[in-house]
């Protein structure tokens, strides 16, 4: 049986920039830490990079799909900054 991939679109604002990424959070010595996993680049440019993904412009990184992810993932990361709103409901203001 094959595991569910763990990690989340999260956000940074430098200089009124807001970069796109996806990283994962986990517990070390009852410490929660966080490790990114993949650099989109900054917004809108992030969304073109991963409607690229999509369309075969450019490969599936090799950095998600040794994390688990496939292009299931990768549409609902697009409908999120489509949409401001995670699959799972919660506001992701951009």
């Amino acid at each position: 049986m094959q595991h569910k991939p763990t990690g989340y679109l999260s956000r940074k604002k430098r200089n009124n920039i807001t970069y796109i990424y996806l990283r994962r959070s986990y517990r070390e010595n009852g410490k929660i830490k966080h490790q990114y996993i993949y650099a989109f680049g900054k917004m809108p440019i992030a969304l073109d990079n991963l409607y690229a993904i999509t369309n075969n412009e450019q490969p599936f990184p090799l950095e998600l799909e040794q994390a688990g992810f496939d292009i299931s993932n990768v549409m609902d990361w697009i409908m999120t900054l489509e949409t401001q709103i995670t699959p799972y409901g919660r506001v992701f203001p951009l």
